[in-house]
């Protein structure tokens, strides 16, 4: 205490005794003032308590003094924490800790707390001062944060799962089984490893369904199913594409010949007569097959090259096994149409962009747009996206076709800057098989540049499958963000997120699953997913905006749920831009 007596005294630069305790008097008042202080004997007995101490614990001063810190022990903390507590303080070193106490009225609150011991001239602790701020607010907010996040794990697994399995047969379904393939191809690679896949597709099904019944023909799918469990390893992969057709692999086929013989031997085993209602049905499947990695090198490509070895079995009567040949025949009559007319509409200009607004929940103006393309055929008529985008992802035909809709926006947005509308971003989708050219970033910054656009007026909206090869994208997608655009995730909530995946996703903003929104106001499943996504996104800084909103009622219940933005029918279907601009001068009105 004198070397602190000595340090004061050259701080208030007087020589007084008076002056150095008039100035610990002022030091210690402002401490009373701010801080819940008590002091203790060597033995832990009260022997001082300020009015932030009664305040707070609910009792009196007389109650406290005499007593030990054990009055107001909640039974949080196990004896093991105040022992070591204990064995700091009593060695002349400070302690420093959050502890929970329970008030006279049986209340929790919580406390960060410095306990500093007081030595004698032999250096050995004879009063302990603690000096301690509630903290009990921040306390409950981490664990309504860490609740939210477990109730979110808990019910995101649940529907994850129901999401990701065929209810039929409890095998995979398409994106569960392409999510697998490629997860296990990343493994592959690493070991040099080879395999193959099959698509199967059951012959004429229709028939049983239509001699049988509807359920006959469901309970053959079933057998199939146990079939393929049973006759396959347990590290292969299968999986219910769609109605009548499956897709599985042949861990280790190192070559045409030995794919062939093992399926060959599964085929034998799945045909095998089916009792239905004391009748054999006898079914017929037929294969295409595609190896990895001599057919293919990617999930995607390896499923669509044994689909196409089994379209040129269907084409040629079924009942048999095709291995994937390249240049194979297997496009149908509407199929070859369609690819033809894409890559000629494109250079032929026969898309355009349709905007759909984007509004803040709770002033109900107008946040931003969303550009969506259109293909309007002169001579088909107007063909609907999900008829063509999954076609110009698999031939590419969507590098092209993005990089028009990306100009077009840009040339968009910066019209509507020379009309001196209020400034907003529009998104703009992109494609996972964009994402993967090498050259997107020098492409997007040329457009920027020739369409002399800001970056911050226009944002990058990537679907969830984006990021199922999280840490291969993640370069790209910041090197996007450094450019000074936005990202955000759409469909978030359904397919690839994780927990941990808020914290390492380089976005700024999430787009809630239009799945969670239809049924928000009857669903409580739902109502606690967005929530949790909510709450979890705000805690990693990152925006939230709910589409597919229809009802008044969905937006009040987002808008109470905390989410900033929503986007749907009840605001706005998506309009040319003219239409829009109507919205924009309203907005500018309001400002």
């Amino acid at each position: 205490m004198h070397d602190y007596y000595e340090k004061m005294r050259k701080m208030t630069g007087g020589s007084s005794q008076q002056d150095v305790e008039s100035m610990l008097f002022d030091i210690a008042y402002a401490l009373d003032q701010s801080a819940i202080v008590a002091i203790t004997d060597r033995t832990g007995k009260i022997i001082y308590v300020n009015e932030l101490f009664t305040k707070i614990s609910m009792y009196e001063a007389d109650e406290l003094i005499g007593a030990t810190h054990s009055i107001i022990n909640s039974g949080y903390h196990s004896k093991e924490f105040f022992k070591n507590m204990w064995a700091t303080i009593g060695r002349g070193n400070i302690w420093s800790g959050e502890i929970c106490n329970r008030a006279k009225d049986g209340s929790l609150y919580w406390v960060g707390t410095k306990i500093v011991p007081f030595l004698n001239e032999n250096g050995i602790p004879n009063r302990y001062i603690s000096i301690r701020h509630d903290i009990t607010e921040r306390k409950l907010l981490e664990e309504k944060i860490r609740k939210d996040a477990e109730v979110y794990r808990k019910i995101v697994e649940e529907n994850r799962k129901l999401s990701s399995n065929d209810q039929l047969t409890s095998l995979l379904n398409r994106n569960a089984f392409g999510q697998q393939l490629r997860a296990t191809l990343q493994e592959e690679r690493k070991s040099g490893s080879k395999l193959g896949m099959v698509y199967l597709n059951i012959d004429r099904l229709r028939d049983v369904n239509d001699s049988f019944g509807q359920e006959a023909g469901d309970y053959v799918l079933s057998i199939i199913a146990k079939r393929l469990k049973n006759v396959l390893c347990a590290e292969d992969i299968i999986g219910r594409i769609s109605g009548d057709e499956f897709a599985f692999t042949i861990m280790h086929a190192t070559n045409e010949e030995e794919a062939k013989r093992k399926t060959g031997e599964i085929i034998a085993y799945l045909e095998k007569p089916i009792h239905i209602n004391g009748n054999l049905c006898t079914i017929t499947t037929s294969c295409g097959i595609a190896l990895f990695p001599k057919h293919a090198k990617t999930a995607s490509e390896l499923m669509m090259k044994a689909e196409k070895a089994l379209h040129y079995v269907k084409e040629c009567g079924g009942g048999d096994v095709k291995m994937y040949e390249p240049g194979t025949a297997t496009k149908t009559l509407e199929r070859i149409l369609l690819e033809s007319e894409l890559r000629k509409s494109v250079q032929s200009g026969h898309f355009t962009l349709e905007y759909q607004p984007k509004v803040n929940l709770s002033r109900g103006n107008l946040s931003g747009v969303e550009a969506l393309v259109r293909w309007n055929h002169p001579d088909l008529g107007r063909i609907p996206p999900d008829k063509f985008i999954p076609l110009a992802e698999e031939t590419k035909i969507i590098l092209p076709l993005g990089e028009w809709v990306l100009r077009e926006a840009c040339k968009q947005a910066a019209r509507w800057k020379r009309q001196r509308f209020t400034p907003f971003r529009i998104a703009v989708n992109m494609s996972p098989v964009q994402l993967d050219d090498p050259a997107i970033v020098k492409t997007i910054k040329r457009i920027l540049v020739e369409e002399e656009v800001e970056p911050e007026l226009i944002e990058i909206e990537l679907t969830e499958s984006s990021f199922a090869n999280l840490y291969e994208m993640r370069d790209t997608i910041q090197r996007i963000r450094d450019l000074g655009m936005h990202v955000s995730i759409d469909d978030f909530g359904t397919g690839y997120s994780a927990l941990s995946y808020i914290k390492e996703l380089p976005a700024d903003t999430l787009k809630i699953d239009m799945s969670f929104v239809k049924d928000i106001d009857v669903n409580e499943n739902s109502r606690a997913i967005v929530k949790a996504i909510i709450t979890l996104a705000d805690t990693a800084g990152l925006n939230v905006v709910a589409e597919g909103i229809e009802t008044e009622e969905q937006a009040k219940i987002l808008r109470s749920l905390g989410c900033r933005e929503g986007q749907g029918y009840f605001f706005s279907k998506p309009l040319p831009p003219v239409d829009c601009e109507s919205m924009f001068s309203k907005s500018v009105e309001n400002v």
